[in-house]
């Protein structure tokens, strides 16, 4: 009966000592990331929009992107944070509305862009404001100005047998539709608005960065190139990318690295992002085929 209590005993105080030094051990860490500080890594990926896409197809929205900035810089523990990014950019409204977003983030935490396979138009208009961009030596960076696609369907409906009357108050209220061909005056005022959209895109560059004048040809660089021309600020990994960033907060090499995640969405749990189900509704780029039609874009279209 004793040996039973004793044995009891000894129990409860291993898994006592075991419970509390878990306790100790995460509540050290916990003062550790207070005072040190850490890097929160953040991860987007996909075309810019205002809209996830059908069953949360992969794209990095405005609303996403808030979100994670309101979490960085209300937490003061965050001392950097680096932004890991894949994207061809998309919507130019959308991008516009990120890049003052990462303009106020880097007003008070270090903010480093690593790019892992695409940096391209609004997904580098995005990042412009980092205090550093660093890209893989595979990376493709670059794109810089502005698209629009109007899509032409109507030799189809002749084919097909269907007429439609488009009745209009003024001479260029129906400009970019789809059911005619655009007139050449249409086609100069579309261009002039891309033109001036690629300008305040130019800009943009001009103010964060010193650059080759070939980038502004909305030439696409692979990472090695993009360095040259200035549009990156380094070759390297995703290490060396949260290295920079330590150091630029002026952290100690051992600072922890904390990943940071937005909570699953509804359609997110049911189908999940990047299912077999988005692969067979999307067209390549990750797009719906009407997402980005008759919109503004800095978006790298290849193929387009």
């Amino acid at each position: 009966m004793k040996r039973k209590t004793l044995i009891t005993i000894l129990s409860i105080a291993v898994v006592a000592t075991v419970v509390i030094g878990v306790f100790l051990w995460n509540f050290i860490q916990q003062i550790e990331k207070t005072v040190v500080g850490y890097v929160a890594i953040v991860r987007l990926s996909g075309t810019i929009s205002y809209s996830s896409g059908l069953f949360g197809g992969a794209a990095v929205t405005p609303s996403d992107f808030k979100y994670y900035v309101d979490r960085i810089v209300s937490d003061p523990a965050a001392k950097a944070v680096v932004f890991v990014i894949n994207s061809p950019g998309g919507s130019a409204a959308a991008s516009e509305e990120m890049y003052q977003l990462m303009e106020k983030l880097a007003e008070s935490k270090i903010v480093v862009v690593y790019a892992s396979e695409t940096l391209a138009s609004g997904g580098y208009y995005i990042s412009l404001p980092a205090h550093r961009i660093i890209a893989s030596p595979h990376a493709l960076v670059g794109s810089i100005g502005a698209i629009m696609m109007v899509y032409n369907i109507n030799e189809l409906l002749d084919k097909l047998g269907i007429n439609v009357t488009i009745i209009k108050s003024g001479e260029f209220k129906d400009i970019g539709s789809a059911i005619r061909a655009p007139s050449n005056e249409e086609i100069g005022l579309l261009k002039d608005i891309i033109d001036k959209t690629a300008k305040i895109f130019i800009d943009r560059v001009k103010k964060h960065r010193v650059v080759d004048n070939d980038v502004f040809t909305a030439k696409i660089y692979i990472g090695i190139d993009a360095i040259d021309v200035g549009l990156v600020d380094g070759i390297g990994t995703l290490d060396d990318a949260i290295k920079i960033a330590r150091e630029l907060a002026n952290m100690p090499h051992y600072a922890p690295v904390v990943e940071i995640e937005k909570p699953a969405g509804l359609l997110e749990l049911l189908f999940g992002r990047g299912s077999q189900l988005n692969k067979i509704i999307d067209i390549p780029g990750n797009m719906m085929p009407n997402e980005f039609a008759n919109k503004i874009l800095y978006l790298w279209m290849p193929g387009s």
